[in-house]
C-alpha cells in the first residue's frame, strides 16, 4: 500500500479523513477517504501501490470492460451506455467539427467505433489488456499507454468516467493538455462526491467505488485542476442518468449485495430526488467538464 500526505492538486498536507469505506464490488478491503482542507480534492490513501491496482479489475461484474451483460444490471449498464454514446458524439460536434478525436480510457472501444461511424478519426488508449483486445479487434489506433500514440495534435479528447481511476493526475493532464490543438476540446467526466446521491448513501455510494477509484472531484477541485493546464472550463453538463444507476447498486451494497423489489424502489426515488435537488445546486451524481485550449 503507498499512502498519499500530499495533495496532486495544490500541493497541500493538510488533508483529513473524510470517511471509511470499502471495496463492496470485488475485496471487501476497507479504504480511507481522505480530503484537502486547500483545494477540497479527496483522495484515496492508502491505496494499492500502482503495479497492483490492475487485480482490482479482475472482476466479470467490471462492466466497462467486458463485452457481453450476464446480470440484468450488466443489462440496464449497455442499455444506458447505447443512448448515452450517441448524446456524447452529438455533444462533440456543438464544440469541435469532426477531426482526429483521442479517448483517453476507451476500454472495449464502444464510444470509438460510434464516433468513427460518425466521421471521426479515433485513437484510443486502454491501459486493460482484456478492454484493448476487445476494442483492437474492431479498431485501429488503440494503445495501452499514451506515450504509444503516434498522434502530435487533436481536436477533441475525451475520458469518460476515467480521471478518477488514473495513478499520476498531473502527469495525465500535461500529456492530454500537450496533445490538445490550440482550440481544441476536452471532456471529463467524473462522479461529483457533493452530489445529493453522495451525501445520502455516504460510505455505501457506489460512485467512490474504491480502490478502482483513486481521486473523487467536487466542482472546485476539478476546476482548479483544469486551470493549471490552460483548460478553460466553458460549460458543465449533468449525467441525470448515472444517479438511477448509482443509486441501485448504492442500494445493493448498503444491503449485503442483496437487492430486492423495495430496494429498486428506494433507488429509483432516491436517484429522483437527487437529480431535483441538482436543478438548484447543479450538483448532480456525475458531471461532463468542458474546456478549451
Amino acid at each position: 500500500m503507498q499512502d498519499i500526505n500530499t495533495c496532486p492538486i495544490c500541493g497541500s498536507t493538510q488533508l483529513y479523513t473524510l470517511l471509511r469505506t470499502r471495496d463492496y464490488h470485488y475485496t471487501q478491503e476497507e479504504f480511507p477517504l481522505k480530503r484537502c482542507q486547500e483545494c477540497s480534492l479527496t483522495m484515496t490513501t492508502p491505496r494499492p501501490e500502482d503495479n497492483d491496482l490492475a487485480r482490482y479489475y479482475n472482476s466479470p461484474e467490471y462492466l466497462s470492460h467486458n463485452a457481453r451483460p450476464t446480470t440484468l444490471f450488466a443489462l440496464a449498464y449497455r442499455l444506458a451506455r447505447h443512448f448515452t454514446i450517441r448524446n456524447k458524439e452529438k455533444l462533440l460536434r456543438k464544440y469541435q467539427q469532426q477531426g482526429t478525436l483521442l479517448d483517453f480510457g476507451c476500454g472495449t472501444g464502444d464510444f470509438l467505433r460510434h464516433a468513427q461511424q460518425c466521421g471521426w478519426q479515433t485513437y484510443g488508449v486502454e491501459p486493460s489488456e482484456h478492454a484493448r483486445a476487445i476494442a483492437a479487434s474492431q479498431l485501429k489506433n488503440v494503445y495501452a499507454t499514451i506515450d504509444l500514440v503516434p498522434l502530435k495534435s487533436c481536436s477533441a479528447i475525451t475520458l469518460w468516467h476515467v480521471l478518477e481511476h488514473v495513478p499520476d493526475l498531473q502527469r495525465t493532464l500535461t500529456e492530454l493538455a500537450n496533445r490538445l490543438t490550440s482550440g481544441g476540446t476536452i471532456f471529463v467526466a467524473v462522479p461529483n462526491i457533493e452530489s445529493a446521491d453522495s451525501l445520502y448513501y455516504g460510505p455505501t455510494w457506489a460512485g467512490l467505488d474504491v480502490p478502482r477509484h483513486l481521486w473523487h472531484f467536487n466542482r472546485k477541485s476539478m476546476e482548479r485542476l483544469l486551470q493549471q493546464h490552460a483548460l478553460k472550463l466553458v460549460r458543465t453538463i449533468p449525467m441525470k442518468l448515472d444517479a438511477y444507476y448509482v443509486s441501485l447498486l448504492s442500494e445493493k451494497y448498503r444491503h449485503n449485495n442483496r437487492l430486492n423489489i423495495p430496494g429498486y424502489v428506494r433507488a429509483m426515488r432516491r436517484a429522483l430526488m437527487s437529480n431535483r435537488t441538482a436543478r438548484t445546486t447543479g450538483e448532480y451524481s456525475s458531471l461532463i467538464y468542458v474546456a478549451t485550449k
